[in-house]
């Protein structure tokens, strides 16, 4: 078992790492990557795996793709705010399994990646670096290309594809995606007060009951990638960002929106309504008594979410 100042050491291996991410080569699992495999609780067998960093905006973005022996397709998969791509494990053995390439990676400030902790200036930043990534996947492999995020992931492909209505990726699918997070409101008169007091640049965290699996709660408040506090600099800048994609055009795009009915992190039925308007073929599928963290879920509920994303992308 990896002790904690093991894992830190190895993290901060990984996060330096001059490592620069090879589409055709596959990586050879070095004791480090295995560390973090096995800290993150992957199980990977008949993969071939990319592990490493791309450049971009002066960024050091880190990247992992999962590619089965026989790939039917690429699933570029964005985690939400505050996690990384260690807890998207679920879902990408879920997809390995059903024979889908996935390509993901930590957003800036995240994860491996570079960038101040869990902030951003804009919102502008996260889907910058989005595109350009995306940009070099296209160029890199082969075959269709679907977008999955979830939370502040699924916020980032919303807004790339309400500023690029003429894309060529395939499918799309928001799972809890953020527009409004929970008490809106009251989030806005907090940071209106704030200007008040600008020598308090972080609210403190509050790890959420936003999953059903204990097992998952718990894990989240020893991992040494998380962050125990919320930058006033990113809530102001979601705020930007929502009076901003007020004036994006409608879109025709098919778009697959799973939402969980239990779910307290953000305003999800403002957002629901939101996406309709913005997106004339919405489909929605609600999961009862699912919360926030829908990869992260207990059983059943964690199979239905699945189960629901492997139906869309095949049918």
């Amino acid at each position: 078992m990896t002790d904690n100042l093991e894992i830190n050491k190895i993290l901060e291996q990984l996060s330096t790492s001059e490592e620069q991410l090879d589409f055709a080569q596959p990586n050879h699992l070095t004791p480090a990557m295995k560390a973090y495999q096995d800290y993150y609780g992957f199980k990977q067998s008949n993969l071939s795996f990319h592990f490493g960093k791309i450049t971009i905006d002066q960024n050091n973005v880190h990247v992992q793709i999962f590619k089965p022996n026989h790939s039917k397709g690429n699933i570029f998969l964005l985690h939400g705010y505050l996690s990384h791509v260690g807890y998207l494990k679920h879902i990408i053995q879920f997809l390995n399994n059903q024979y889908y390439t996935v390509i993901s990676y930590d957003l800036q400030g995240h994860g491996l990646s570079t960038g101040k902790i869990a902030s951003v200036n804009t919102f502008d930043d996260y889907g910058r670096i989005m595109e350009k990534l995306l940009t070099i996947i296209k160029k890199e492999l082969s075959g269709p290309i679907h977008l999955i995020g979830h939370s502040t992931g699924g916020a980032i492909i919303v807004d790339y594809l309400l500023r690029h209505p003429s894309h060529d990726v395939d499918k799309a699918i928001l799972v809890a995606p953020l527009i409004h997070s929970n008490y809106w409101n009251l989030s806005q008169i907090g940071l209106y007060m704030l200007k008040w007091f600008p020598f308090i640049q972080h609210i403190k965290r509050n790890f959420r009951q936003n999953s059903t699996d204990e097992a998952y709660l718990r894990s989240i408040k020893t991992d040494p990638l998380q962050s125990d506090n919320v930058p006033v600099k990113w809530v102001n800048a979601l705020m930007t960002w929502n009076k901003k994609i007020q004036d994006y055009h409608e879109s025709k795009k098919f778009i697959y929106l799973i939402q969980g009915n239990q779910d307290k992190t953000i305003d999800w039925k403002y957002n629901i309504k939101f996406l309709q308007h913005k997106f004339q073929n919405l489909q929605i599928a609600q999961i009862d008594q699912g919360r926030h963290e829908l990869f992260n879920e207990a059983e059943p509920i964690k199979r239905i979410v699945f189960e629901r994303i492997l139906k869309y992308l095949e049918s």
